[in-house]
């Protein structure tokens, strides 16, 4: 417990510094922007492939397969492919609040200095057209980064006044938009300026340099199951401190993972064989920890638990796990500052994501397709949607057990002293 208090001591003021870091709540809340736009693709995706992930699809008319190509399959282009544009107008507008000026420009702005990156080419037939892919995995690194310093240039310019300010009988929205012209204009000529020297290069334009450069080793990195490793036990070490894990360290690591996610997406919408991932945003919300909270609490009230308090605490969890909400569970056992859960809270999540990281490399599984599964999806169903096969609710199903396995004999120990409690109150009375 002293050793647990010293870390507390150092690591605990650094998991707040990150969780307060207005860049850091603004990327985290400039990815939810784009959260409706991919949870529809994502159900898209998931009705276009279901005879396929259920097998039937060479049984039905030709047709039918045909339709569902051609009604589902365009949907992707206009959400998870260009999800980019999404979360830089996210990140935009929620940075410029963060800073106190006006979010709804540095919003637009930041989406315009981001296009302004962009290889456009011009096609005899179509005209001028941006490479989609730009606008999807490979351009999100450049968008992060562009939103965040486009803002801060148009926040700095807006706090310091220098505005064209209009008289008071114009109309607020019209006086607004003036406001914003000279702070709006000075990212949108630094970032012009990038994007012609870039001309000059051997890549052409920022994007590919960026994701040649600094994206793809950083994806590379982040997809491994050290990195993943490492990610889940610092969720978890922050959570036994009562500190949002999961909210900390998806801060950091979400621009590698959906990055990850979205390429998966598109191999996937495209028939490829192979998925070129095993990490991504849909292999953490599905594997590392699903499952959990139902799987113990089934156990624990009706099959091991036998003090009242135990039992009582472990039914009431039931209902709010099957949706994977884990807040009855982790302040009700507590897990929080907990030294006997201290172990099975770590280790748990750390087996089932390296088992099944293992599964998957070896093919036992397919690996994530991207898609965006909400994680109040119950476990099995979850696997099976987001792997677009049984084969990945068969796996959850494993390290749900092996995680089951891992938290009993420390519960056991919780639960005597319940039960010890229990019947010295009794003797007591």
């Amino acid at each position: 417990m002293k050793f647990l208090d010293k870390m507390a001591e150092k690591i605990v003021p650094i998991a707040q510094i990150i969780a307060d870091n207005k860049f850091l709540l603004s990327l985290r809340d400039g990815f939810m922007v784009a959260f409706p736009a991919t949870m529809f693709a994502s159900i898209m995706i998931i009705i276009q492939n279901f005879p396929t992930t259920f097998g039937f699809a060479d049984k039905l008319p030709e047709g039918v397969n045909v339709f569902l190509n051609d009604f589902f399959g365009p949907v992707g282009n206009a959400t998870m492919s260009v999800g980019t544009l999404f979360i830089v107008f996210g990140i935009g507008y929620q940075l410029a609040d963060k800073f106190g000026q006006p979010k709804l420009f540095a919003g637009a702005i930041s989406l315009s200095s981001f296009l302004m990156l962009l290889p456009f080419s011009n096609q005899d037939k179509l005209g001028t057209v941006i490479p989609i892919s730009k606008l999807g995995a490979e351009g999100m690194f450049v968008g992060i980064v562009t939103a965040m310093i486009a803002t801060i240039i148009y926040s700095k310019i807006s706090a310091a006044g220098i505005t064209i300010k209009m008289p008071d009988s114009v109309p607020p929205m019209i006086a607004q938009s003036f406001v914003a012209i000279i702070p709006g204009a000075v990212p949108l000529f630094i970032f012009n300026i990038i994007r012609y020297l870039f001309t000059f290069t051997k890549w052409g334009n920022a994007v590919d340099f960026v994701y040649q450069i600094l994206q793809q080793p950083l994806m590379g990195l982040g997809g491994t199951l050290p990195a993943v490793l490492i990610a889940v036990f610092c969720m978890q070490f922050f959570w036994w401190f009562g500190i949002h894990g999961t909210l900390v360290v998806n801060a950091v690591i979400d621009p590698i993972m959906n990055a990850l996610a979205i390429e998966n997406y598109e191999a996937y919408k495209a028939g490829a064989t192979e998925l070129p991932h095993i990490i991504n945003t849909t292999f953490m919300g599905v594997f590392v920890n699903q499952g959990l909270q139902l799987g113990i609490s089934i156990t624990m009230a009706f099959f091991i638990a036998r003090s009242i308090r135990m039992k009582k605490l472990m039914k009431t969890i039931i209902a709010p796990s099957i949706f994977n909400v884990s807040e009855p569970m982790t302040f009700g056992l507590p897990i929080v500052m907990n030294p006997i859960a201290f172990i099975p809270w770590i280790l748990a999540p750390l087996a089932s994501t390296t088992i099944s990281y293992l599964a998957i490399y070896v093919g036992l599984v397919p690996r994530p397709i991207g898609a965006t599964v909400v994680w109040t999806t119950p476990v099995f169903l979850s696997g099976w949607i987001g792997t677009g096969s049984i084969a990945g609710a068969i796996l959850q199903v494993v390290t749900l057990a092996v995680m089951v396995l891992i938290w009993v004999p420390f519960l056991v120990v919780m639960d005597r002293e319940y039960l010890k409690e229990e019947k010295e109150q009794l003797s007591v009375e």
